[in-house]
């Protein structure tokens, strides 16, 4: 091949490689994983096995975001046979694959992935965040695998790595997350032993977090008033520590817990003072994108009249305590 030729190839290569970077930010994933597959191929004739490997891991990442998981399975294991002995993009290809594993629910292979992509890391000497990312990771492959003590201690080390670099505080978001994951699977009982092992002395942020998870497994275990109250504490919590998605969640709990307790006004007023609130701090267009979808399951699952009864009574309330405060 003549250097014009190559020249020409190579200029290709870029061209394909831009134009991914420029559809990925408008979602056109699918556009942008066509354009990193030929861009490999360009790669390969060109001899390059790390330029290669990385664009096909790249998309096959975009072919799993897109829903495609069986076409990013095999982008992900031909990015591992092109790869060359580099250990940050054995990494990422090893992450890339536990992923794909899982989005096919083939959680032991996802462990597996994990394992090799965990075991790379630490030879790497990774920082601790993102070695307790990918251990959260595979306490999820776990979990999902119904391999839950193993899963129990990966989350032990995620949480001493983030304690010991960003302190107890940060680090217990960790246990909040793993008493979700805990939780979603019907493990409630380990999910409220996680909790109860957090500091009780933690700031508001964390404290939402908590309160929030205690709502929802109170809710499940059908204790509605605990359920509303521990709802209520965290929505004070998240507003301490302004924290939005913290106070939508906490809203979305209590007017959960009222919804159970067939209090639908109350259930109503917690997701438009939820509105209210997140507009003066996101902005309306935000807030509407949050709490509207809610508020239309709601008027589904009720009904169209009985919802309108609950929006009517709330805004009566709201005037008679705007009025009573006037005189």
């Amino acid at each position: 091949m003549t250097v014009a030729h190559e020249t020409d190839r190579d200029d290709q290569a870029l061209a394909l490689m831009r134009r991914a970077h420029e559809l990925i930010p408008r979602g056109e994933w699918e556009g942008a994983s066509a354009a990193l597959e030929q861009a490999a191929a360009l790669h390969e004739a060109a001899g390059r096995a790390y330029d290669r490997a990385r664009c096909l891991q790249l998309a096959a990442t975009l072919r799993r975001s897109a829903g495609d998981a069986v076409n990013a399975r095999l982008l992900a294991d031909r990015a591992a046979t092109a790869a060359p002995q580099d250990q940050q993009l054995a990494i990422s290809i090893a992450a890339e694959q536990a992923e794909t594993a899982f989005a096919e629910s083939r959680y032991r292979d996802a462990v597996s992935a994990w394992s090799r992509a965990i075991g790379q890391a630490r030879e790497a000497g990774l920082k601790a965040d993102g070695l307790s990312a990918m251990l959260r990771r595979r306490a999820a492959a776990r979990v999902s695998a119904g391999e839950v003590e193993p899963a129990l201690r990966d989350y032990d080390e995620a949480f001493r790595l983030l304690e010991s670099s960003r302190g107890r505080e940060t680090a217990g978001f960790v246990r909040t997350e793993q008493a979700d994951l805990l939780f979603q699977y019907g493990h409630a009982d380990h999910a409220a032993l996680v909790l109860d092992a957090i500091d009780a002395g933690s700031g508001p942020h964390l404290l939402a977090e908590m309160s929030v998870m205690r709502a929802r497994l109170a809710r499940a275990a059908g204790r509605i008033d605990d359920a509303i109250e521990c709802a209520s504490r965290a929505r004070e919590a998240a507003l301490e520590a302004i924290a939005p998605v913290s106070y939508f969640a906490a809203s979305v709990e209590l007017a959960e817990g009222y919804a159970a307790r067939l209090d639908r006004t109350n259930s109503y007023g917690a997701l438009a003072t939820a509105w209210a609130t997140l507009s003066d701090v996101l902005g309306e267009g935000v807030a509407r994108s949050w709490v509207e979808p809610v508020l239309i399951c709601y008027q589904i699952q009720w009904g169209e009249q009985a919802f309108l009864e609950a929006k009517r009574n709330y805004e009566a309330r709201r005037r008679a305590a705007r009025d009573a405060k006037a005189e």
